[in-house]
């Protein structure tokens, strides 16, 4: 006879990606005050929602607004969710599914943190806003995004331009800056006119990708210039 024996093992998660999974599981749950467990006391918080920027400097200040958001809401399902290192920060995001009285609405935000002693000091947040949901409501992928033509193919005609430079000892200061800068140059310009946006900070790459799916403004060209220069082509919806 051959015995076998199984042992379960858990799987371990470094204290980072615990935190995150815990960040997001503290909103499914409408615990919303463990958020502040996960913050030093001053943490400065960039939050960028559709129509505003709100700068925060206090943990209890981020817990309020977050309450602002969520309290009330109901029937929480998690349709994505996500938690990895993205450099020295650290990615926290996740799709929401929820019912805020009798309405269903979809919501994703994205954050990148970063942290000292296990907590977070800063915090750079991403917000689609509250999208109402219909019952027969089939959702895009998450990943769906305006199909760039290929390499090689002619530029878009642009209509306007925005360079962004950064320098090397700046931390955190592009996602927070570059899109409200992009919002404010399309709220000049005219529908189905192109953007052209140049960035030195290839780190730009995804917070653009993500403001463009969750605005609805979509990136028609992307080319990766020599050097670390991005460029992007916005078109206004």
């Amino acid at each position: 006879m051959i015995e076998m024996r199984i042992e379960n093992k858990q799987v371990e998660h470094s204290p980072e990606q615990q935190l995150g999974e815990d960040w997001i599981r503290a909103i499914a749950d409408g615990a919303l005050d463990r958020l502040e467990a996960f913050c030093l006391p001053r943490v400065n918080s960039r939050l960028l929602t559709p129509g505003q920027f709100t700068n925060l400097d206090r943990a209890a200040d981020l817990v309020a607004k977050y309450k602002d958001w969520f309290d009330g809401c109901t029937d929480f399902q998690v349709e994505a969710s996500r938690v990895e290192r993205i450099g020295k920060r650290l990615g926290i995001s996740y799709r929401f599914l929820l019912r805020d009285h009798e309405d269903r609405y979809r919501i994703e935000q994205q954050l990148y943190c970063t942290l000292k002693g296990g907590r977070v000091q800063q915090l750079h947040l991403l917000c689609s806003g509250f999208q109402l949901v219909g019952m027969d409501d089939q959702a895009a992928p998450v990943e769906a995004i305006a199909e760039a033509p290929q390499a090689g193919e002619q530029d878009p005609v642009r209509d306007a331009l925005l360079e962004f430079h950064t320098e090397a000892s700046d931390t955190g200061s592009t996602c927070a800056l570059l899109t409200p800068m992009i919002k404010a140059k399309l709220r000049e310009m005219q529908s189905a006119q192109v953007l052209e946006v140049r960035v030195n900070d290839p780190q730009a790459r995804g917070d653009v990708e993500a403001w463009s799916r969750l605005s609805g403004n979509p990136i028609v060209k992307m080319v990766d210039d020599e050097g670390p220069m991005l460029r992007f082509f916005v078109k206004k919806k």
